[in-house]
């Protein structure tokens, strides 16, 4: 039986250029300071074995994902990742450019991975593009999803039917996340 090679600390300088190409990148597409929400000495890094490229930011203890690298240089945040970038600003009056909020009466079903459609959305940012990841709240705060932006965060307002979000991962009713 062949001998297992030691496992190894990543290698330091990799390791430091994904922590600034994640940083940069957040703090790119979700807005300036995202970036400092992140404990980044909880977190790990999975490349890709064929192309040696940033694939997901996960959990160093759990080892669950918290963002995944698009091939467009875009990132996903999943549940976990949306939280922890909402920890600190969620404290704030103002909420982010990136986060959707909708109605109390539909939250359980925002929750367990349903669509959110215009009619449901009560505050979004005016500025918010169709096509982008964004995290969907109720009215007390509370996340319920991310997913991606159907619509303009005017046209969300504007219009009273069709769909706002496309939800990629529920929380759950449970909390357990629903993907």
């Amino acid at each position: 039986m062949p001998l297992r090679k030691k496992e190894t600390l990543p290698n330091p300088t990799r390791y430091h250029a994904s922590k600034s190409k994640l940083a940069m990148s957040l703090d790119y597409i979700f807005g300036k300071g995202t970036s400092k929400c992140l404990d980044f000495d909880v977190i790990d890094f999975q490349y890709s074995r064929k192309t040696g490229r940033l694939r997901y930011v996960m959990d160093r203890e759990s080892k669950e994902i918290l963002f995944t690298f698009r091939a467009n240089g875009s990132i996903a945040p999943t549940i976990k990742g949306a939280r922890m970038m909402l920890g600190k600003v969620i404290l704030k009056k103002s909420r982010p450019r990136w986060v959707v909020t909708v109605i109390d009466g539909v939250s359980e079903l925002i929750a367990s991975g349903k669509t959110v459609f215009c009619k449901h959305v009560a505050e979004c940012d005016r500025n918010l593009k169709a096509g982008e990841d964004v995290a969907v709240l109720n009215q007390k705060g509370k996340l319920l999803a991310v997913g991606k932006s159907v619509v303009t965060g005017a046209l969300m307002k504007q219009f009273k039917r069709g769909v706002a979000v496309k939800v990629r991962e529920g929380l759950g009713v449970d909390g357990s996340a629903i993907i």
